[in-house]
């Protein structure tokens, strides 16, 4: 333990005045003492195996676990490990040696025992560092009957001194699962968690507020500009105080299910769905994108390689109109950031051009990055939704006529056909937070995200260059703002699905199918829950997403439409944000 106690004669200060001379003389002690037990400074902070069978110790300086079981040679077993200095004084060299226990040598010519981070190696004040030990088989065990053989490794920190006192250190949840794409909190983003009935709660992040093992996705609000309170951990957010909810959205890659690559739709219709089970790995921005293109093949998701993040902050509901007190006054073409909220229960802002949409989004928060949805931004939520961390089927439409976010259709109202059973009674449709609501959930709970089914229908930033655009945006914004834009072929078609973009959750979800719903008319449908599946053309060079509220079944998180990209009154959109770390 580093002690000091030091001894200084500050200083003498002499004062003259006129011809009289004073000499003042200050004699101080000057105390300094060294508080800290440095030896409780550097500890683990994390460690897994594959099959999860790592612990750490309640003092944190010992983890424990157990292998699988070596058979084959060049088999590995991999402990994965976080090491943390909490000192704010001191940064540390380390030093880590790994090797088999006393008594169990014998073992040394089966197996190679190494370490991935060198020693010494420099901990800051307050920084994390993460190793890796790997056992490896490298000799055939050729006796009789299994055994065991003890590894141990021995960490020796060293304080080094600072000359500046090093940020404080928090300890954040983080969920294994998600190999490093957790929540980015930041700026004016408050992380929250949602009991079942809707209440809000500041979370405490060093504890767990989410897990996409169990489907509760993240959740963080902004506050309006002058909330009636300060809130902390642990208080309860009133709903009022609240302007808008986010959902996180970890960087992921998937394994292709599909390529896409139709051109045509066949003019019958199908006995039975292909919907499947979509794979998800999640990862972080720092491991090496994988760059699939054929089925089987695994690709990291567009929508986070396109900005390079670990993952994106999703409009938890359309956005409404602050304000609007019926559905006519959410109906506004105009560019107004102060009027976004992004609730439940408040009436969804349609009618702008793409281009109102567009810059309201953008200029909603530029610190973090917020923008209007692409679709492959929605592919992201739609594919997600539609895994074994989502509700891994089809939402349930809000058949709210009204355009209030955050409703589902009831058991009861028709949803099989188009048109189908909408109104406003609670017979028909109920909010988000109660059992019915939650059907209208990516999740199947009250961490999901909301609308992606009816509501009103939601133009997103994908388009086809074309002179008929009616968007409102000139040549020259397109192009200053072009990393906001999912572009598509300048000779699309409606049924050019092989235009898509893989994972913009359009061409991957054929084949398609042409045929009449109830209603006698004609449409593109696809093979996944019968959604409608029209490509953008010369004519309608916009997408839009997801149906509206009278849609039924052809509305859903696979929905996909297309129009000149003006005023529409069922037509609405979505915010995203993506700061980086």
């Amino acid at each position: 333990m580093k002690k000091r106690n030091i001894m200084i004669i500050v200083f003498m200060l002499i004062i003259g005045f006129a011809a009289v001379s004073t000499t003042l003389v200050i004699n101080g002690t000057l105390n300094i003492g060294y508080n800290e037990d440095f030896s409780s400074s550097v500890v683990y902070t994390r460690a897994e195996t594959e099959d999860g069978t790592a612990e750490i110790n309640q003092n944190e300086k010992n983890i424990t676990f157990e292998t699988k079981k070596l058979e084959n040679v060049s088999e590995t077993a991999t402990l994965e490990f976080d090491v943390t200095n909490k000192s704010r004084n001191y940064n540390a060299s380390v030093t880590i040696n790994c090797g088999l226990k006393e008594n169990f040598e014998s073992f040394s010519e089966y197996l190679n025992i190494e370490t991935d981070i060198t020693s010494p190696f420099k901990l800051e004040s307050s920084e994390t560092k993460t190793g890796r030990l790997v056992v490896t088989l490298k000799k055939a065990y050729d006796k009789d009957l299994e055994t065991t053989a003890e590894i141990e490794c021995e960490l020796v920190a060293t304080p080094e001194e600072r000359e500046s006192l090093g940020d404080e250190y928090v300890l954040v949840y983080e969920d294994p699962i998600l190999n490093g794409a957790d929540p980015v909190i930041k700026e004016n983003l408050v992380p929250v968690t949602i009991a079942d009935n809707g209440e809000v709660t500041y979370a405490n992040t060093q504890k767990k507020w989410y897990s996409y093992e169990n489907k509760e996705w993240a959740n963080a609000v902004i506050l309006v500009d002058n909330p009636s309170k300060e809130y902390q951990e642990g208080n309860i957010i009133s709903e009022s105080d609240i302007e808008s909810y986010f959902v996180w959205i970890p960087r992921y890659k998937y394994q292709i299910f599909d390529e896409g690559n139709y051109t045509e739709a066949i003019q019958s219709k199908p006995s039975t769905s292909i919907a499947k089970e979509i794979q998800i790995e999640f990862e972080s921005n720092s491991t090496n994108p994988s760059a699939g293109s054929k089925q089987g093949e695994w690709l990291t998701h567009p929508a986070f390689t396109n900005f390079d993040v670990n993952g994106i902050w999703v409009g938890k509901y359309e956005t409404g109109y602050k304000g609007a007190s019926s559905t006519e006054a959410a109906q506004v073409n105009a560019t107004n950031s102060s009027k976004v909220i992004i609730k439940p229960n408040v009436y969804s802002w349609r009618y702008p051009t793409i281009s109102n949409m567009f810059k309201t989004a953008y200029n909603y928060n530029r610190e973090l990055d917020s923008h209007m949805m692409k679709n492959t931004e929605w592919g992201a939520v739609a594919y997600l939704s539609h895994s074994k961390y989502g509700i891994n089927t089809e939402v349930r439409i809000n058949n709210n006529s009204s355009h209030l976010t955050g409703y589902s259709a009831t058991d009861g109202a028709d949803q099989s056909s188009i048109p189908s059973v909408f109104g406003t009674t609670s017979d028909v449709t109920l909010p988000y937070n109660t059992e019915t609501g939650y059907k209208a959930s990516t999740t199947g709970n009250i961490t999901g995200v909301y609308d992606m089914s009816g509501g009103a229908e939601e133009y997103v930033a994908a388009y086809m260059p074309n002179k008929k655009d009616l968007s409102g945006f000139t040549s020259t914004e397109l192009i200053t703002y072009s990393k906001y834009f999912d572009v598509y072929q300048t000779d699309s078609s409606m049924t050019s699905y092989n235009h898509r973009i893989l994972g913009d959750a359009t061409g991957e979800m054929g084949p398609f199918y042409y045929y009449a719903d109830r209603d006698n008319a004609g449409r593109y449908h696809n093979n996944w829950y019968g959604d409608y599946s029209l490509f953008i053309d010369s004519t309608n060079p916009w997408f839009r997403r997801g149906g509206y509220y009278a849609h039924g079944v052809i509305a859903g998180q696979f929905s996909f439409n297309s129009l000149a990209g003006g005023v529409h009154s069922p037509i609405g959109f979505r915010l995203v944000l993506t700061a980086k770390i």
